[in-house]
């Protein structure tokens, strides 16, 4: 009879050991890793960082006991398309000492909002963007096809809107352009132009910065595309 109970207590051992591994192996825990300019960040016209979509993914994630880890250390105001793609081809380090294709091979999420910043201080300095464009989005190009070399899960592009002089039309055709990259390297694409037009997601009329609403609706908006 001592035998049998010892037997029985191994295979019932044996059963949670296993049990555990597999919970462990098929964790939906996510690590974020966004990436980009101040809006990325969450900027406002006070030059301090507020609650980002990203900030609010991150929430999510964590209310719902799904999160693993949010890295944001390549999130920076006015980094532009160039410098990034240069952090990718040096693979630079990051503050806490990882190199930044290190971080985002770990994610399963990756976001990544540029050009806001960037092409809205030119749009106040000429009013030819066609060349500053057209190297945005080479540019861009060159980083999509970086980072498509080693990491293959979520990737989400968050699309341009008008500020300062760069206009709604403008705005559509980067966008189109985006979308086209999107297609290509197996991305997906969020467009907000439409949550740019309305006046109430603005901290202050003459800042193209959103305010927290419209950062919670373009996470709403992420999280209905990874869902």
């Amino acid at each position: 009879m001592k035998r049998r109970y010892k037997l029985l207590l191994i295979i019932l051992l044996g059963c949670l050991i296993t049990i555990i591994i597999y919970f462990s192996a098929t964790s939906t825990n996510k690590n974020i890793v966004a990436l980009g300019d101040g809006l990325s960040l969450g900027m406002t016209p006070y030059h301090v960082a507020g609650l980002s979509f990203n900030d609010y993914l991150r929430d999510y994630l964590e209310n719902r006991h799904d999160l693993a880890s949010f890295n944001q250390e390549f999130c920076a105001e006015h980094l532009t398309i160039d410098k990034l793609n240069t952090y990718l081809e040096k693979n630079v380090l990051s503050k806490s000492n990882k190199p930044i294709k290190q971080i985002i091979d770990q994610a399963d999420i990756v976001t990544l909002a540029i050009g806001l910043d960037e092409l809205a201080l030119i749009s106040l300095q000429t009013n030819d963007l066609d060349e500053y464009i057209a190297n945005f989005i080479l540019t861009y190009k060159n980083v999509l096809n970086e980072i498509r070399t080693f990491y293959q899960k979520d990737l989400i592009i968050i699309g341009l809107y008008p500020a300062y002089n760069l206009d709604k039309n403008t705005v559509i055709t980067i966008n189109q352009k985006l979308q086209e990259l999107a297609v290509t390297f197996n991305t997906d694409f969020l467009d907000i132009l439409a949550i740019s037009l309305n006046k109430d997601y603005y901290l202050q009329p003459t800042s193209y910065y959103f305010n927290y609403q419209a950062h919670k609706l373009i996470s709403q908006k992420i999280i209905k595309m990874l869902n």
